[in-house]
């Protein structure tokens, strides 16, 4: 699976909605709260820990994306895209055991995650067997 089309496509695919999801909350984190029911909106400390959260999340996408065309890259970015999945399932499952169930469009964000990180943990597997 050296030159894997479905690794390619996953990670641009995963480059992508990070991207998406990093650049909007970065640059709009009081709309983007708000479709999920959460108000941040006037409290600067919470939209400073959103933005830094965010700006993390874009450059971890754009490493994602460059994975996705530069070769020497692809082991890097697979890596980090499914460990980047898995940490933000891993985390909102946490949250909904200590802290109870979010609205609905969280709990499908978790499963989301989940699933994304698993595909890109069982192509990142399948690539990189020979490295072991």
């Amino acid at each position: 699976m050296e030159n894997s089309k479905v690794l390619k496509a996953f990670l641009i695919i995963s480059g992508l909605l990070l991207t998406f999801i990093g650049g909007a909350t970065l640059f709009m984190p009081v709309d983007v709260k708000a479709a999920s029911g959460v108000d941040v909106a006037g409290n600067i400390s919470v939209l400073n820990d959103i933005r830094a959260s965010a700006a993390l999340i874009l450059s971890m996408a754009i490493l994602v994306l460059l994975g996705a065309f530069v070769k020497k890259l692809s082991y890097t970015s697979s890596l980090v895209s499914f460990l980047l999945f898995l940490s933000l399932g891993t985390g909102r499952l946490i949250s909904i055991l200590l802290d109870g169930m979010p609205v609905d469009g969280m709990v499908k964000a978790t499963g989301l995650e989940f699933i994304l990180g698993i595909v890109g943990a069982i192509l990142f597997a399948l690539k990189h067997e020979k490295v072991r």
